[in-house]
Order: C-alpha cells, then sequence, then structure tokens
C-alpha cells in the first residue's frame, strides 16, 4: 500500500471538515446561540482528527501480521471510546457548553467520515468480496 494513498485520504477527510464545519458552526450560531455553535464545532474537530487517525492506523496495519492488525483493530476501538468519553468528562467539568450540541456534532460528523473512511479504505485496498466468486 502507497502511504502517499493515506495521506491524501486523510488529507480529504481534513478538506471536508475545514470546508463544512465552519458553516455548520455560523449556521447554528446563527440560529440557537454561539454557545450551542462551540459545543457542536468541538464535537466536529473531535470525529475529524477520530477520522484521520482511525484511517492513519487501518493504513499502517494492513500488511502487517494478523495479531498486528487486530491489536491496532481493537486498540483503535478502545481509543475511539476513551476520546469520546474524555470529550464529554472535559467539556462537562471545564466549561458550561451544552453536552447535547457536542454529541449532535460529534455523531453527526463521526456519521459522515465514517461513509468517507469506507470509501477511501475500499480504494486503498480494493474491494474483497466475502462470497464466492
Amino acid at each position: 500500500m502507497k502511504k502517499g494513498s493515506a495521506l491524501r485520504a486523510s488529507a480529504t477527510l481534513l478538506a471536508t471538515a475545514a470546508a463544512t464545519v465552519p458553516l455548520g458552526a455560523l449556521a447554528l450560531d446563527a440560529w440557537v446561540g454561539r454557545d450551542f455553535a462551540v459545543s457542536a464545532l468541538l464535537g466536529a474537530c473531535l470525529a475529524a482528527g477520530l477520522a484521520v487517525s482511525s484511517l492513519a492506523l487501518a493504513a499502517w496495519s494492513h500488511d502487517k501480521p494478523q495479531a498486528v492488525f487486530l491489536s491496532a483493530l481493537a486498540g483503535g476501538f478502545l481509543g475511539r471510546m476513551m476520546a469520546f468519553a474524555a470529550g464529554m468528562a472535559l467539556l462537562v467539568t471545564t466549561t458550561r457548553l451544552p453536552v447535547t450540541a457536542f454529541v449532535a456534532g460529534l455523531f453527526s460528523y463521526y456519521v459522515l467520515f465514517q461513509v468517507l473512511e469506507v470509501r477511501a479504505l475500499q480504494k486503498l485496498f480494493g474491494r474483497r468480496s466475502a462470497l464466492p466468486h
């Protein structure tokens, strides 16, 4: 696998975030207020960081032995859950921002980035079918 392809896919994810997150934050600011917009912006940024790190981890572990690949997969899941929990805990304990806007921003962009990540991984590694040919 080419490392440039993983970097290009990561750049696409970041470009998508850079193009859509500010517009969404401005729309939320005008619609429901600054606190909600900032909170949703923080959630979207966390989702973008997690998507890029997940893509990089998948690209790194692709050509490794199966035990390393599965360890990276399990560690990636655990790392994402810890990052979600830490993000919410920090938001609740250190700010007065609304948690619902943070979760809404986080999960809406998380779904978008999951779709982009799966497409990028299919392009990077090719389509593999579980069905016999």
